[in-house]
């Protein structure tokens, strides 16, 4: 049977150990690294023109190291286990190149390998610094927004009851009255001209106008930054992120420490991450145990009745444990169907 061998030097197709068919690397470590780390996950390009070629020449079978490689690639060749593969020196003697030759290639490629893995690890530590800043810019934004309408409400009382959100609220007091509900902007205009409030200076108005601009500056920047989570989400973790969305992905992250602390962490820990303080009162008082922790942030817990946010929050925790392992090892994308399979399990639930 044909073997199909691939190792640092190239791609190889052998028969009884000889070289039938071969498409060689390039010689330069780091490209080569790239190429090999892609490999991991699926054939490479060389892979699938030898295979082409071998099943043009009615090649049936070849065995590989790693049939799981090719599964589900369709390319018409069956994939068998070799577990006597061909010793990559001996290929190496085959071309020509020595033992020291190719074990110093191998050493330098070796350490491409590494540096490459090692930044991508690390990168799961930008979302940890960016949801610290979201959070930041949230707890930034729920001081001053309180300072806002305790001050406004010395002239303007009656705009605290009048408008909740606080972001509609900064724009309010900043003149900024475009695309506002013309419902709101008519009690606000009735209750303004019967306000029990004092009377600013225009000195008071421009103080307060300047609060309410750094405070929408800072909803800007935050806007920014749940963006730039999103992209980055989509590159580090796209299963995590498809199936709890960008922001509560990356905070499961930066609680767990990381994406490799997440994805050896049990489901059971993953669904209470960020309820320890309650989860260590259960143990030391025995009282009930917490259902979940910052996953309640996801609407299909938040808005599930008491008696089944238990057994959602166990079947999210499930599939996101899923989803970190695979992201984890670049495995294939399967965020969506997670999230498909998710949502019919809570539409059984209810």
């Amino acid at each position: 049977m044909i073997e199909l061998n691939t190792n640092i030097l190239g791609t190889f197709a052998l028969k009884n150990g000889k070289i039938i068919r071969k498409i060689q690397f390039p010689r330069d470590p780091r490209k080569l690294a790239e190429k090999l780390i892609e490999a991991e996950k699926a054939p490479c390009d060389e892979e699938l023109q030898l295979i082409s070629y071998l099943r043009e020449t009615g090649i049936k079978s070849v065995k590989v190291r790693d049939p799981r490689r090719f599964s589900g690639s369709k390319l018409g060749i069956e994939f068998i286990e070799d577990k006597k593969s061909t010793d990559p020196l001996e290929i190496a003697s085959n071309l020509g190149i020595s033992d020291n030759e190719f074990t110093e290639f191998l050493s330098k490629t070796n350490l491409e390998i590494t540096k490459i893995k090692l930044k991508e690890i690390d990168r799961d530590q930008i979302i940890i610094q960016a949801i610290a800043s979201l959070d930041d810019l949230e707890e930034s934004i729920n001081r001053l927004i309180k300072r806002l309408r305790e001050w406004h409400s010395l002239a303007f009382p009656e705009l605290d009851l009048l408008v909740k959100k606080h972001d509609l609220y900064a724009k309010i007091v900043n003149s900024d009255l475009e695309n506002l509900d013309p419902g709101l902007l008519k009690k606000i205009n009735n209750a303004k001209e019967k306000t029990l409030g004092i009377e600013f200076s225009e000195m008071d108005r421009n103080a307060i106008g300047s609060l309410s601009k750094s405070i929408l500056q800072i909803y800007a920047t935050k806007e920014r930054i749940e963006l730039y989570i999103g992209k980055i989400m989509e590159e580090i973790a796209p299963n995590i992120s498809a199936l709890a969305g960008p922001v509560l992905g990356a905070r499961l992250i930066a609680l767990a420490g990381g994406l490799n602390r997440l994805s050896i962490l049990p489901a059971s820990t993953i669904q209470v991450l960020g309820a320890e303080d309650a989860f260590f009162r259960f143990l030391k008082t025995g009282k009930k145990p917490p259902k979940h922790g910052v996953i309640f942030q996801l609407p299909e817990i938040r808005s599930a009745s008491k008696g089944i946010r238990g057994r959602i929050s166990r079947t999210f925790a499930a599939k996101l444990a899923i989803a970190a392992r695979t992201d984890r090892f670049k495995g294939k994308f399967i965020g969506d169907k997670l999230r498909e399979d998710f949502l019919k399990k809570v539409e059984k639930l209810k």
